[in-house]
């Protein structure tokens, strides 16, 4: 499990729902979910988009069950106002004590599923499948620092997209340590930017980690 401090680095988790080991969890995980996941489970009908979310909310309650000494299919998971995953029933020794509840985060793309943990500080993580983006000059203009976006536009053609898309993993993680969505304001005076990292992924894939 991660470490105690609040400096230490965050846990994560990386699951290719190609590899055999993984799909023989496919029922086990699925076992763990409650009737409000497996009505969601049960309405997703994109290619992979069941896996990739029984696979990812799976393994989040295995990780967290685990990490508390919980039955893993009795934890109560919610939404904070954006959206980001949250624990809604606290570890014993969580707000009551002082302390502040486990953080965490889950994005999936393709066949790959990320998951993030921290004991104190929140975390955010994102995972993006590269892709052809034709219009990624439009959209680093609106949600990137104008110093990145320019930064992109000098690099060869071939490396503006993926440039352009690892940017985006670096954005997403950051707003969501800060459980913004996208058009969140900036962060306040005096409040700091969570610090990001491009993670090494397999071929194909880009993506970020971040701690506020």
């Amino acid at each position: 499990m991660p470490p105690a401090g609040a400096d230490g680095p965050p846990l994560l988790l990386l699951i290719d729902r190609r590899d055999p080991d993984v799909r023989a969890l496919l029922t086990p995980l699925g076992d763990l979910l409650n009737e409000g996941e497996r009505q969601r489970l049960d309405l997703l009908r994109g290619e992979g988009d069941g896996e990739r979310f029984l696979l990812g909310r799976g393994a989040l309650r295995l990780i967290l069950g685990t990490w508390l000494g919980r039955d893993p299919a009795g934890l109560m998971l919610g939404k904070g106002p954006h959206g980001k995953p949250e624990l809604l029933s606290p570890p014993p020794s969580g707000p009551e004590s002082g302390e502040l509840p486990l953080r965490f985060n889950v994005s999936h793309s393709g066949d790959l599923i990320l998951l993030g943990f921290h004991p104190r500080r929140p975390v955010g993580v994102d995972l993006e499948q590269r892709r052809p983006v034709p219009e990624w000059q439009g959209i680093a203009r609106r949600c990137l620092p104008p110093e990145e976006s320019d930064a992109i536009g000098t690099l060869p053609q071939a490396q503006r997209e993926p440039a352009f898309l690892a940017a985006w993993c670096r954005l997403e993680a950051r707003l969501k340590a800060r459980g913004m969505g996208l058009f969140g304001p900036p962060p306040a005076p005096g409040e700091t930017d969570p610090e990001a990292w491009t993670l090494v992924l397999p071929e194909g894939y880009v993506g970020a980690a971040a701690l506020a």
